[in-house]
C-alpha cells in the first residue's frame, strides 16, 4: 500500500507497453505531477495509448502498477 505521505509528495506517471516481452513500443515520456494524488486521477480519467498501461513512481519509490492503480483510486474517492 502507498504511505500516506506519498499522496501530497510529487510523482512521475510513465505509459509503458503492455508487452515487455520484444513490444516494438518504447515507454512514454515521463509525465510529473505535484501529487501522487493528482497522477492516480490523471491515470484513472485519461485513456493510455494503443497496447500501453500507466505507471506511476511516487516520491518514495515505489512503483504503482496498474494493478494497483484502481486500489488507490477507489481509497481516494471515498466511502
Amino acid at each position: 500500500m502507498v504511505m500516506q505521505t506519498d499522496l501530497d509528495a510529487p510523482a512521475h506517471l510513465q505509459f509503458e507497453p503492455l508487452d515487455s516481452h520484444g513490444g516494438q513500443s518504447a515507454p512514454s515520456d515521463i509525465v510529473e505531477f505535484p501529487s501522487l494524488r493528482e497522477a492516480v486521477h490523471w491515470a484513472m480519467t485519461n485513456e493510455a495509448p494503443a497496447g500501453m498501461h500507466a505507471v506511476i513512481r511516487t516520491a518514495s519509490g515505489d512503483v504503482i502498477d496498474p494493478g494497483h492503480l484502481e486500489e488507490i483510486w477507489s481509497s481516494l474517492q471515498g466511502p
